[in-house]
């Protein structure tokens, strides 16, 4: 299906599970709807941060040829927050979201010579050498999530010019604070607070 609107200078493609994911960790359980990310402060941080015009696209599992009932709330509000949905599914031995990142990647690279992009997801297994061969072109490339759980494979990339963006402390997605145990660079530590 090809998309009637111009094409965008930015691509924010956005792994909603794993960052999930990395919100249970910090938390200790089934995130709540406060610890959840605002979908429409990313848009936001995101249409501030890259060249215009953005698009942010998230994408999911459906799980099957039918969106189930329980998702229709979530993809409408993401719909409202400004993003567009990626829905696809697969075969239960596919890492679904993955491959249709990847593919999203590839298209961009290819598709799209110089638009700049931006990924929430922590997992370097499966995504970094997609972000080389963007950084390898001179692009503007950026990685959003939790700094805590980058994999090391994407701190790699920052030699490169991968630029790391935490959700919390740089895009300011959360409604509350997270409970987070974070190490402070010396030279910025406040001993005040320890008093």
């Amino acid at each position: 299906m090809l998309s009637a609107r111009p094409p965008a200078a930015s691509y924010v493609l956005i792994d909603a599970e794993n960052v999930d994911w990395a919100v249970s960790n910090v938390v200790g359980r089934k995130p709540e709807a406060q610890d959840r990310m605002q979908f429409d402060r990313l848009v936001a941080f995101c249409e501030s941060h890259f060249p215009a015009p953005v698009r942010c696209v998230v994408v999911l599992n459906a799980k099957g040829e039918q969106l189930p009932d329980v998702m229709l709330g979530f993809v409408r509000a993401l719909k409202t927050a400004g993003c567009d949905v990626a829905l696809l599914y697969g075969r239960p031995d596919q890492k679904v979201v993955d491959l249709g990142i990847l593919k999203l990647l590839e298209a961009i690279r290819t598709q799209r010579r110089g638009a700049a992009v931006g990924l929430a997801s922590h997992d370097g297994a499966d995504f970094a050498d997609a972000l080389r061969a963007l950084l390898e072109e001179k692009r503007q490339v950026a990685l959003l999530g939790l700094r805590e759980y980058m994999s090391q494979r994407f701190r790699e990339l920052v030699p490169a010019g991968l630029e790391i963006i935490d959700l919390e402390l740089n895009a300011k997605v959360f409604q509350r604070p997270l409970p987070r145990l974070l190490p402070v660079r010396v030279d910025e530590f406040d001993p005040s607070m320890f008093l």
